[in-house]
């Protein structure tokens, strides 16, 4: 069993891992690679096949791959650790620390398990909670799947971290246990299932997703068989991604057809496909995109050009400046990891080198990288955007400036002549407002000249606004000259 990936994988996908507070401490990150020693170590020496679990009466029932699964402490050394990890209400540790009292969690016997999850529950450091809480069901997978189901379905106190890191982890633990049951239990059509069952089982297809990099081709063919068909094409570029002796070609084939018309997934599929294969031969990708249905080549363009820059930047330029615009325009948006760092007058540069469409794509993306660093500084670029994409440009400029000052952001947009540009820069104004200022999105939503958007962004934000101070939403509702009687009826009567 992966133990390791297990926990980062349920972490990682319940957004944990994002916040963990290890930044100071990379230089005890060897203490990982320590554990996952140990771990194996373990493993090897546990009891041979058919040797029942150890531990306290009423521990989990021999299994078959006991040999891979460690035997449980005594009933002592259980409750020692169950001890442990009630004293550390709320304290940070430090990474070493962590992997110990992980490392011990991951030894506990199925009798202690219960014991062991309401402390780790009620942790006062979230964080530190969910990662312990993924280790708990992972060991609590690989011994009493059944049981660790039924705690999961019994509920996680309302913490949606400690859920996902639950459920991924248990179905990574049941997996070494016994697969075929973990698979019948995912995907065995039944009547009468609960909707908290049917998230249960979701949020487990999701945990063995985010692991497939240590589950073998065969197994993972049986679950991208077993998975919602939506999923699988994730899962067949996710295994070639993974596994060099897989083509990427042929993945992606496999993976287009299971797309089936979705233009959101065959983008991402061909965007993956031209990264894979231009990691290994630039012009390989380049052959892909050109036998695509010229509507798909984009993103394969895109891929490949980005890739073959961090390879080989002098040989991609030189490939990019000698094709033709339609190429070009797609190609560019590869750039952006260069283009972040180039300054207004490099960049200007560059676009003289390119298709005026190609250039502009540049333009934009320039404009939306600074924008994210100094909204004010990205007012430069403005004119050089086509007529068309500028308004977009100035919703991007405003939301970002509103996010860092909304005073300098509503000051800028304030005094713009009425028409398309401004409607865009409010609506990204109040797209970033509406949840910490809906009294201020609504208002400003009101000045909107465009009807259509006005009505749908005065009624998203007015609906907040009722929400969180009704009486003062009441009040500027029956006064607002922008409102006619039957908006303001559906307003407040909340339609």
């Amino acid at each position: 069993m992966n133990t390791p990936a297990q926990i980062l994988s349920g972490l990682a996908a319940a957004g944990a891992i994002a916040l963990f507070p290890l930044t100071s401490r990379f230089s005890e990150a060897s203490a990982l690679e320590e554990a996952a020693a140990r771990q194996a170590k373990t493993r090897a020496l546990a009891a041979p096949a058919g040797v029942a679990e150890a531990g306290a009466a009423g521990g989990a029932p021999a299994v078959s791959n006991a040999g891979r699964i460690p035997p449980g402490v005594s009933a002592a050394e259980a409750s020692q650790t169950v001890l442990e990890l009630a004293a550390l209400d709320g304290k940070m540790l430090s990474t070493r620390q962590i992997v110990a009292i992980l490392e011990k969690v991951m030894n506990l016997p199925a009798s202690h398990m219960e014991e062991a999850r309401a402390v780790i529950q009620n942790s006062k450091n979230p964080v530190i909670g969910a990662f312990l809480y993924s280790g708990l069901f992972a060991r609590w997978g690989e011994l009493d799947p059944e049981a660790a189901r039924t705690a999961l379905e019994a509920g996680t106190g309302g913490n949606p971290i400690l859920k996902f890191a639950g459920a991924a982890s248990l179905a990574g633990g049941w997996m070494e246990k016994d697969p075929d049951s973990l698979i019948k239990w995912l995907t065995e059509e039944k009547e009468g299932l609960t909707a908290q069952e049917k998230e249960l089982r979701s949020t487990m297809m999701n945990g063995i997703l985010g692991g497939m990099a240590e589950v073998d081709n065969a197994m993972a063919e049986r679950l991208i068989a077993a998975a919602p068909r939506d999923r699988r094409p994730w899962m067949i570029m996710d295994m070639a991604e993974r596994d060099p002796s897989i083509d990427p070609r042929e993945a992606a084939g496999r993976a287009l057809a299971e797309a089936g018309d979705d233009e959101g997934q065959r983008s991402s599929i061909n965007w993956r496909v031209g990264r894979m294969l231009a990691d290994r031969d630039p012009m390989e990708a380049i052959r892909y995109a050109e036998e695509q249905p010229e509507k798909e080549r984009g993103q394969t363009y895109e891929a490949a050009l980005s890739s073959w820059l961090q390879k080989d930047g002098k040989e991609a330029m030189k490939w990019l400046k000698e094709q033709p615009e339609n190429v070009q325009t797609d190609a560019v948006k590869g750039m952006r990891g260069q283009i972040k760092d180039m300054s207004y007058d490099e960049v200007a540069k560059l676009t003289t080198e390119v298709t005026p469409a190609a250039a502009n794509n540049l333009w934009k993306i320039s404009l939306d990288q600074t924008a994210n660093k100094d909204p004010e500084a990205a007012l430069q670029y403005l004119p050089n955007i086509s007529e068309s994409d500028r308004p977009n440009s100035y919703r991007e400029i405003a939301q970002s400036w509103t996010k860092k000052d909304p005073e300098a952001a509503s000051s800028w947009i304030d005094p713009l002549p009425p028409g398309k540009e401004k409607d865009q820069a409010i609506s990204g104004m109040v797209g970033e407002l509406k949840s910490k200022e809906p009294d201020s999105s609504t208002i400003w939503a009101s000045t909107i000249s465009d009807e259509n958007l006005r009505e749908r962004l005065v009624n998203e934000n007015a609906k907040i606004w009722l929400r969180r101070d009704r009486a003062a939403a009441e009040e500027w509702i029956q006064s607002s000259e922008t409102l006619t009687e039957e908006q303001r009826a559906k307003l407040l009567e909340g339609k």
